[in-house]
């Protein structure tokens, strides 16, 4: 079964209804994706979980915030209301780049939500200075879509044209990120100290790109210990596995979530 809806100006996708006895599993995209991304994740694992992808504020088909809105806790929202509203009583999180600061939080602000957390390419907010520095470095080889321009390798983009013009469409669906409402996700008060990651009782798991233009995995590397994270480099991957390389994430995430089950 697809469903489809929009509660409080977020719209998401579904397949199949939650069931008390298996967690579902949400796919939170980053900043040049929206639930449309997940195109090759979404029926290989909704042959047997409860599957959701959403899209966060502003992207996709959701509703544009005002201007002045707390961007983060919106998406923190976001996510929980979407869950509730799905009668989801127990969620896997896959988070992809900018999903990773909505889909952190929401594992540490409600716990009860959440049965492990996937961070794939992502600072996801936290306040590790090697993760902050690799950013600022990557900003320098973004155009006007900011980090969607790194989105793909130029390898990929030359073999597989069809596939890179998909991405790009699928990118071109969001409306323009509020600049303030980006350079929000970097705030002093918004970072999450290394040490919070400890209240995390929950597997976590940090996936990253070898090849990352953005977060190449030694500006990652050791950022969630606290946490007890494991972690996993995708050979050749660069910032969008999940759409690059669909095959190896998803085989990944396969292992990644059975263990964790």
């Amino acid at each position: 079964m697809h469903t489809s809806g929009n509660v409080n100006g977020t719209a998401w996708i579904a397949r199949g209804a939650a069931q008390d006895c298996k967690p579902s599993l949400m796919l939170i995209h980053g900043a040049g994706g929206n639930s449309a991304g997940w195109w090759q994740q979404f029926d290989v694992f909704a042959a047997d979980r409860h599957v959701l992808a959403i899209d966060l504020p502003g992207f996709g088909c959701s509703q544009q915030l005002a201007p002045g809105s707390d961007f983060v806790a919106a998406m923190v929202q976001a996510v929980i209301d979407v869950l509730a509203e799905n009668g989801v009583r127990s969620a896997d999180l896959v988070c992809q780049s900018l999903g990773g600061w909505a889909g952190l939080r929401a594992a540490l602000n409600r716990p009860d939500l959440v049965h492990s957390l996937v961070l794939c390419c992502t600072l996801a907010g936290v306040a590790h200075p090697p993760g902050l520095a690799a950013f600022r470095d990557a900003t320098a080889r973004m155009d006007a879509r900011g980090p969607a321009a790194l989105g793909l390798q130029p390898a990929f983009e030359a073999a597989q044209p069809a596939r890179a013009l998909l991405y790009r469409h699928i990118s071109a669906a969001n409306r323009p990120l509020d600049p303030a409402l980006a350079q929000s996700l970097f705030a002093p008060d918004v970072l999450i100290s290394r040490t919070r990651l400890a209240a995390l009782g929950l597997p976590v798991t940090l996936i990253m790109g070898e090849n990352d233009p953005i977060w190449p995995p030694a500006s990652l590397t050791g950022m969630l210990d606290e946490a007890g994270a494991r972690e996993f480099v995708i050979p050749k991957a660069g910032h969008s596995p999940y759409f690059e390389q669909p095959d190896d994430f998803n085989a990944l995430l396969t292992q990644i979530l059975a263990s964790a089950a």
